[in-house]
């Protein structure tokens, strides 16, 4: 049955996907579709035919997500549908909107908004040539397109992109300030070079911050206290504190801990088919951390181990505000990330070496052996995250021995 909406109503309804996107007809029209992304991005399109050709338009109207409200979506779905019933008429009269849209007399072409370009440049630029794409897509719909999205990108200028900027630099989130200045200037700069589309990139000059590398680790008092303050007891939204956990107690980068699927749980093998380097990862996975994503399956929607309030895929930034609220007795406030380095440093501790270390932590090796070299190494990381498991486990109570852990280190 095809998914559909009458009114603002339905559109408030309509649940991301998975991954990629799903369409729902509007009951009242023809050939007027609202599309859905996993990101929660909202936009309407408009699928017609002509010349015996199918074709779909995204409308040039207010982008929606799902925290807008609902003056906001009855006043996009009444836009949306004006645009349409004049898109109609044109095609009636022979006239194609999306040759109207792209190029006018002389091939003078009218200007997309960011929105409409977005699409362009993660199409024909992203997917082809970066296997981070897909968090380019994310940063557009999260941080960028709710802000600027239904400006002509002709009409995007500096002061708007420094604005947006700022208020990354005034919440703290330093490291997304420079992602987003890369993304920002890969974008412009095909607008200008590869698409003739504007003459200058208006991201010319904005410098990224610099950020000290960061080498902080939480000691075993830190790690008592963060335990605690991520119990059921400790304040903290259950899929929240036990994400945070699991960065600890398996050394994964948080944000492939937030994205974590059931689909991906093997038994006690937490196999990734994609991650930040481009390759797939399998991680074993202790009775402590199935232990966790027991817990949390409780509290699971759509699939999603950990899932935000709207359904979709937690924000790594939500870990964040969670580990600065605290106060640690210190201005130096670890980081999901430090969690991390936490469960690194502590296999080092115990005799791990840098090599299974880096097989835990899924750090790339370009080294020639490493190309013939196809050994999963599954042995080795379990030892190494089972003897982190039990270190673990003495630090939470209280117990001041290391001894008799079970990580014998490989001869290699």
């Amino acid at each position: 049955m095809a998914l559909t909406y009458t009114n603002h109503k339905g559109i408030k309804a309509a649940k991301p996907p998975e991954s990629g996107h799903k369409e729902y007809k509007d009951t009242n029209t023809t050939g007027l579709y609202l599309r859905v992304y996993s990101t929660g991005l909202k936009v309407f399109v408009h699928r017609y035919k002509i010349k015996g050709k199918r074709l779909v338009f995204t409308l040039p109207c207010i982008v929606l997500n799902q925290r807008s409200s609902e003056s906001d979506i009855s006043l996009a779905l009444m836009e949306a549908r004006a645009i349409h019933a004049k898109q109609r008429l044109d095609i009636k009269a022979g006239n194609d909107p999306a040759i109207e849209r792209d190029l006018k007399a002389h091939h003078i072409q009218t200007m997309p908004t960011l929105t409409e370009f977005a699409d362009t440049y993660i199409e024909r630029h992203a997917k082809p040539n970066k296997k981070s794409w897909k968090e380019d897509r994310r940063m557009l719909d999260v941080d960028i397109l709710p802000v600027l999205g239904d400006m002509p990108l002709n009409k995007i200028e500096r002061k708007h992109l420094i604005s947006l900027l700022d208020k990354k630099q005034d919440l703290g989130v330093l490291t997304l300030r420079n992602h987003l200045i890369a993304l920002l200037n890969k974008l412009f700069n095909f607008a200008v070079d590869d698409r003739s589309i504007i003459g200058a990139n208006p991201m010319q000059g904005i410098k990224k911050i610099a950020i000290k590398a960061r080498s902080r680790v939480l000691n075993d008092d830190e790690i008592q206290m963060f335990w605690e303050r991520t119990s059921e007891t400790g304040g903290l939204a259950p899929c929240t504190r036990l994400a945070l956990r699991l960065v600890l107690v398996t050394g994964q980068r948080p944000g492939e801990v937030c994205q974590m699927r059931h689909s991906q749980i093997y038994g006690d093998l937490w196999k990734m088919p994609e991650t930040k380097n481009g390759r797939a990862h399998i991680v074993p996975l202790t009775p402590m951390a199935l232990g966790i994503i027991q817990e949390a399956s409780l509290h699971s929607r759509n699939g999603i181990v950990f899932p935000n309030s709207k359904d979709g895929v937690m924000l790594v930034n939500v870990l964040d505000r969670s580990m600065s609220r605290h106060n640690w007795g210190t201005d130096d406030k670890p980081t999901p990330h430090d969690l991390r380095r936490t469960c690194m440093t502590g296999l080092g501790a115990l005799g791990v070496s840098r090599f299974d270390q880096n097989l835990v932590a899924n750090h790339v090796d370009n080294s020639i052996g490493a190309i013939y070299d196809q050994y999963a190494y599954g042995k080795e990381k379990r030892q190494a995250l089972e003897a982190w498991a039990q270190r673990l486990t003495q630090i939470i109570v209280c117990e001041t021995t290391s001894e008799n852990l079970s990580y014998i280190p490989t001869n290699r």
